[in-house]
């Protein structure tokens, strides 16, 4: 049993178990809460691809403090428990977030998505399909689709979970040199060489294919629900230009551009959401 303390803020406390969702697929959580009461409704967590925990310490120990924080680990990684050939595109990672509202007794109840890259695409397409009604929902660099080079969807096809092995080290470089801004955020590629030593790569590598097929951009005018968006014009990997045209297209949105993914895994922007939570009177006993 891994001990995730170094995640909560002090005199806050954890527990962690598998969630029955979707298709026989049993989600990993991460129940955080802390040592008084919150005056924020509870956070649902939905990291990006592949993407761990540590990468969120910083975040997780500053957002415990006030918050319940429900951390989800999505079906595409690897402590999700479901057979080898499972769906795993945005649709079905959406479709396991009723099941999380359910088992926490939130469906009647005011609560947030909380979503980084991925997780934040998947929350965007489970309120356009009517999956999901948050009071806000926080994203951090989302994508409106995956545009994956053609030469990289091609090695996905051929490339075996042994064979990912070998290509990790090319992968490694490749995402240095064209994605990571190593002037500014030279942290970035540590943690993202980390997720790369650390994914299931057979269910990295289907994710992948189902992904780069993927844009939402036509049913963004379906969400009405209040939307807070974190982008860093800095970060190569996240599309700057993306999240604005996202913004852009959502009826009811707040852009903040952090400049560095640095910054957008920071106290700083858990701060600027404690502040927009107050601002909206997202505070409970005064909704």
């Amino acid at each position: 049993m891994i001990d995730y303390s170094k995640f909560c803020a002090i005199d806050a406390s954890y527990k962690s178990k598998h969630i029955s969702c979707s298709d026989g697929v049993e989600l990993f959580e991460i129940y955080f809460s802390p040592s008084r009461p919150s005056p924020f409704p509870p956070i649902i967590f939905l990291a990006g691809w592949g993407s761990l925990i540590h990468s969120w310490e910083i975040v997780l120990k500053d957002m415990t403090q006030d918050f319940e924080v429900i951390y989800v680990e999505t079906r595409e990684k690897g402590s999700a428990i479901h057979e080898v050939e499972q769906l795993l595109n945005i649709e079905t990672l959406g479709n396991d977030l009723p099941h999380i509202l359910n088992y926490h007794d939130l469906s009647e109840n005011e609560y947030i998505l909380f979503g980084s890259s991925l997780g934040a695409t998947v929350i965007l397409d489970a309120m356009s399909r009517n999956k999901m009604y948050p009071a806000l929902a926080v994203l951090i660099g989302p994508n409106g689709e995956f545009k994956t080079p053609g030469i990289w969807i091609w090695i996905a096809r051929m490339a075996t979970p042994f064979l990912y092995h070998l290509i990790k080290p090319m992968l490694k470089w490749y995402m240095k040199k064209k994605y990571i801004d190593m002037d500014s955020d030279p942290n970035q590629y540590e943690k993202y060489a980390r997720t790369l030593d650390e994914a299931n790569p057979a269910r990295l590598r289907r994710s992948a294919l189902q992904f780069s097929k993927y844009k939402i951009w036509d049913r963004l005018g379906k969400i009405q629900q209040k939307v807070l968006i974190f982008t860093a014009s800095k970060d190569i990997m996240h599309g700057h230009e993306n999240a604005v045209k996202i913004s852009d297209s959502l009826s009811n949105c707040e852009l903040v551009n952090l400049e560095t993914n640095a910054r957008t895994h920071s106290v700083e922007m858990i701060n600027q959401m404690r502040s927009y939570l107050k601002k909206k009177s997202h505070v409970k006993n005064n909704c």
